[in-house]
């Protein structure tokens, strides 16, 4: 330490302090962890059994994938497949989660967890997907995964959960759609704006962003003259369940061209 100043010989003990704390800390938690030596598959679905239930997913799935190189070809891989694909699901980890779903999904058809896997890759792909302003490929990937477990499983006792996702997959890609409608409509491009609005009506019907949608493909039909079109579109987006800002407007709409009608026009 010679030649040293006081407050450099300080900052040098200072940090010496630190990095010993820091391994400290390392040594304690002992790294990664590591799948344990077990004598039989039974032994270690069991061990991997009591972390998930625990909640140590991590631990858990170096687990199940230790159970799968180790046991391959055992009559509960299946199974186990399916755990470490919930595992990196319950620890939001979805994009691995999505994978080993599918790997179920096309090595282990036989698999009662079917219709299970099916269903979360399409939840775990809807995890993935960004607000609505932004892109929707994961929501579509989604929605594609969703119908596929309608039609190959439409009793599954996952059936209602699926129509719970379907909802919000709807809401959302409906809404992305209602705003590209509305891009166009502001720009006065009503045959652009025409395209997205029913594409949001035909799609995401029970959306409400096709109840709105309604209500502008109103305001292009009356703006191009085509009044009795324009009155259906409007007492369609009135009679809604939906609550929306442009609804008070339908209404007074539905009254001013009653009333033009009325007077002769």
């Amino acid at each position: 330490m010679k030649g040293l100043r006081r407050s450099e010989l300080d900052i040098d003990i200072a940090a010496v302090a630190v990095l010993c704390a820091v391994m400290m800390v390392i040594a304690s938690c002992g790294g990664p962890y590591a799948g344990k030596k077990v004598a039989t598959p039974e032994l270690k679905l069991d061990l991997a059994g009591r972390l998930f239930e625990e909640g140590k997913y991590s631990d858990a799935a170096v687990e199940y994938k230790d159970f799968l190189a180790t046991f391959a070809g055992h009559e509960r891989s299946d199974f186990a497949q399916f755990r470490l694909a919930e595992c990196y699901r319950l620890d939001e980890q979805y994009p691995l989660a999505a994978v080993e779903y599918r790997i179920l999904v096309n090595d282990y058809g036989y698999s009662e967890y079917i219709d299970d896997a099916l269903y979360l890759e399409a939840l775990s792909a809807f995890k993935q997907a960004p607000r609505a302003e932004r892109d929707q490929t994961k929501s579509y990937e989604a929605l594609t995964r969703l119908n596929r477990f309608f039609e190959l499983f439409p009793t599954s006792p996952r059936r209602q959960e699926g129509e719970e996702l379907q909802i919000e997959l709807h809401n959302r890609l409906g809404k992305k759609d209602f705003m590209n409608a509305r891009l166009y409509f502001r720009k006065k491009e009503y045959a652009a704006a025409i395209i997205y609005l029913d594409k949001v009506i035909s799609l995401y019907a029970t959306s409400s962003w096709a109840d709105r949608s309604r209500y502008y493909r109103g305001v292009i039909y009356e703006r191009e003259g085509r009044i009795t079109e324009a009155l259906s579109e409007y007492e369609a987006a009135v009679a809604s369940k939906s609550s929306f800002s442009e609804k008070d407007d339908a209404r007074r709409r539905i009254a001013a061209l009653r009333g033009e009608e009325a007077s002769g026009r």
